[in-house]
């Protein structure tokens, strides 16, 4: 949330305090899922991203060259000033790559899938919160 125009990086956890807070003062049981994307570019599963683009649409020769800018990256250590070695990475995106954010993205679009078929199926249900200390809180649902 730190990256939008006109919100602050603390928006998420008012927002995720304030749902516990209305759902507590309903008395209504429900659970409420908020996901901690830090360091998440580390953690993206290569195979699980190509997938999301082929099911996507995209083209044989697009995934081929995705799937070697992610995969094809080597990295060293530089111990007290010496490279030392080159390992290679198995999973996550590069950190100020430019095609870094958009790849992210697309995983995230593949999560986000999957909670709509969640929703479609009633396996989870959104649910408006009260009005609180922060004002109109907008419905919270998959779409």
């Amino acid at each position: 949330m730190a990256f939008l125009r006109g919100r602050q990086i603390l928006y998420a956890s008012l927002l995720a305090n304030e749902l516990v807070d209305s759902r507590v003062k309903q008395r209504k049981p429900g659970i409420i899922c908020k996901l901690d994307v830090e360091k998440a570019y580390d953690h993206v599963n290569w195979n699980f991203l190509l997938k999301i683009l082929k099911d996507m649409g995209f083209g044989s020769r697009w995934i081929k060259w995705i799937s070697f800018c992610i995969s094809s990256v080597k990295f060293s250590l530089i111990i007290n000033g010496n490279t030392e070695g080159f390992f290679q990475s198995h999973r996550g995106l590069r950190q100020g790559d430019p095609m870094s954010p958009f790849l992210f993205l697309l995983a995230m679009e593949g999560l986000n899938h999957m909670f709509r078929i969640a929703n479609a199926n009633r396996w989870v249900k959104g649910f408006s919160a009260e009005r609180g200390r922060s004002g109109s809180i907008a419905p919270v649902i998959c779409r």
